[in-house]
């Protein structure tokens, strides 16, 4: 029904890294649900167990990037307690897109 992937490290972007606070960190860096599931608590229990394991591997917090317009994305990391500490801006193609960046202090 869905999928998380987190990734343990430095962020390599120093735009990123100027802006996460604690360390060690553990970036969440793709979360997806399907559509049919969304409101079912999925997301939710995939991002309980993303944060429980980056807090038993030693992590001080959890961050995130996400498109500064996806409402419902960044309604959801507000409840998951994410604050925004930032913004980057990337190249996608033709496109430049501007991203929030979120974390979580554990």
């Amino acid at each position: 029904m869905g999928y998380l992937m987190s990734v343990g490290g430095e962020p390599a972007d120093s735009v990123i890294a100027g802006a996460v606070r604690m360390r060690p960190t553990v970036e969440i860096s793709k979360i997806y649900v399907l559509e049919s599931a969304h409101g079912s608590g999925v997301a939710s229990e995939l991002m309980s167990v993303a944060v429980e394991d980056a807090r038993t591997q030693g992590a001080q917090s959890v961050w995130l990037g996400v498109n500064k317009h996806n409402e419902r994305a960044n309604r959801f990391y507000e409840r998951q307690r994410f604050a925004i500490v930032g913004e980057r801006s990337f190249q996608v193609g033709e496109s430049l897109e501007d991203d929030f960046v979120r974390e979580k202090v554990l």
